[in-house]
């Protein structure tokens, strides 16, 4: 599920009618709408940064079920309508100022295969100036690396994921151009798990139990 940058509406992905679809419905209860009619799998990636359009990420189309792509419908859509964005195999994205973009390809959930270190490993592209040109973004890390988040911060902005290059899978940022690497969590047990923000705190799950992260506070 993803909570619009509003907080009115909350997009998810349901099977109510058989198939995963994506579903729309108000954040304070009510009847939900289906959205997509695609018969694939689909899974909410977020909205984008104006809270005009869901974002998801699906293998419609594709040649095979691992190969996932990233769409975008209209919040407001009830034709079915969806479009393609333009990355190319990639399972999350997030944005920075002025078209800054960063992806995740091959980021399932590093939990589902613990110190994982093989070809389809989490891996992150960035296009830092917004120009459509992708680099391989931090590879020196050793692990498993999943859900970017781009967070304006104290220090400037600062690229929030989960990784477990270090045994366990924490919470971690970065600045745009990969340095100052910082450690935000320190579980030992259970891996920090689908880390969602608002913009000012992230939260995420570990094991059974719900954190809260303050990015100002650290």
């Amino acid at each position: 599920p993803a909570l619009s940058p509003d907080g009115t509406q909350l997009a998810f992905v349901g099977t109510e009618e058989g198939e995963p679809e994506i579903y729309l419905m108000p954040a304070g209860g009510g009847a939900a709408t289906r959205l997509t009619y695609m018969s694939s799998t689909v899974r909410v990636v977020g909205w984008n940064r104006a809270g005009t359009h869901i974002v998801f990420t699906s293998n419609y189309g594709r040649q095979t079920p691992a190969e996932m792509v990233l769409f975008q419908l209209a919040a407001d859509a009830r034709n079915g309508q969806v479009e393609e964005l333009p990355y190319g195999p990639a399972r999350a994205i997030a944005w920075g100022e002025n078209g800054a973009t960063i992806l995740g390809r091959n980021t399932g959930d590093p939990a589902r295969w613990k110190r994982y270190r093989g070809g389809t490993a989490g891996q992150l592209w960035i296009d830092a100036a917004g120009q459509g040109e992708f680099t391989r973004f931090l590879g020196d890390l050793d692990g498993n690396i999943t859900s970017p988040l781009w967070l304006e911060t104290a220090d400037g902005p600062r690229i929030f994921f989960a990784g477990d290059h270090e045994g366990i899978g924490n919470l971690y940022s970065v600045r745009p151009d990969g340095g100052d690497l910082r450690r935000h969590t320190d579980h030992d047990d259970y891996y920090v798990r689908n880390p969602s923000t608002d913009g000012r705190r992230i939260v995420y799950h570990a094991g059974a139990d719900l954190y809260v992260y303050d990015v100002a506070a650290d």
